[in-house]
């Protein structure tokens, strides 16, 4: 199935600052500013993704420079989306959805490339002891 790619610029474009990469976590800093409840953002990520992030890694966003908090990006269906999934230069429009005291990105897009992990079987997920335990 190919993606049909209708996106233009909106008048929410927001172009990242920075994407570390740190503690297994992928963050992608949005510029300083709010972003409202249910209004939709056209998000570029502009910057190269850290080529030691692993590709299991899920992905924040930061606002204006500010470590914490951190707002997730999620696909529609509440899964979170990971490192492998992002691309640098491209429109990944989302809608920002809020909770109290936090929130998340939601992409509604179309087309996101495949995680390239899988999942666990179920629920709880088996610990595997560290080598040497």
């Amino acid at each position: 199935m190919s993606c049909i790619n209708n996106c233009r610029l909106c008048n929410n474009l927001v172009i990242s600052t920075a994407v570390t990469f740190a503690a297994g976590t992928l963050t992608v800093d949005l510029p300083a500013g709010n972003y409202q409840d249910g209004n939709k953002y056209c998000i570029v990520i502009a910057q190269t993704i850290p080529v030691d992030a692993t590709i299991s890694s899920p992905v924040v966003f930061t606002i204006g420079g500010v470590a914490t908090p951190t707002y997730p990006f999620i696909n529609e269906d509440a899964t979170p989306i990971l490192a492998s999934q992002l691309r640098t230069r491209r429109l990944y429009p989302t809608r920002v959805n809020t909770s109290v005291q936090t929130g998340v990105f939601r992409y509604i897009g179309s087309c996101l490339p495949s995680t390239g992990v899988e999942g666990a079987d179920s629920l709880p997920i088996p610990v595997t002891p560290a080598a040497g335990a």
